[in-house]
């Protein structure tokens, strides 16, 4: 049996979906740890229009439920979702004042430009729904 054979069936005994071409994701630099599952399609149009709106994702590289958010959106989406890390200020100080400035005081939040606020961990229907795209 190939890896790739291997790889796929140890896939699906996990409960993964498995694709034979599967989306290419970036190279993962976030701060949380990189999500488990490729992203769903509805993941990745909720990314992009998250971006298009200016929507913003605070957390922290410390907090379970951002990780959870963030596995939510799968990898390739994941790599695109507007995320500030809030609990590394040395080594991004401009993303942790960004998080003071915006007075986070949960995690995970989401913050829309007008102010508007959704503390604690969202579904995508929750998301999508909030923000307009459906």
């Amino acid at each position: 049996m190939t890896p790739s054979v291997k790889t796929m069936l140890a896939g699906i005994a996990l409960g993964m979906s498995v694709s034979t071409s599967p989306m290419q994701a970036k190279e993962w630099r976030g701060t949380i740890g990189e999500p488990l599952r490729d992203s769903s399609e509805q993941a990745l149009q909720l990314v992009e229009h998250l971006r298009s709106i200016q929507a913003r994702f605070f957390g922290a590289w410390t907090c379970p439920a951002c990780f959870r958010q963030m596995n939510l959106f799968g990898k390739q989406a994941g790599a695109d979702v507007p995320y500030i890390e809030c609990r590394k200020p040395e080594q991004l100080p401009d993303q942790a004042a960004a998080c003071d400035a915006a007075q986070i005081r949960a995690y995970p939040t989401w913050v829309l430009p007008d102010g508007q606020r959704r503390e604690g961990l969202q579904t995508l229907d929750a998301l999508s729904s909030w923000t307009g795209l459906n």
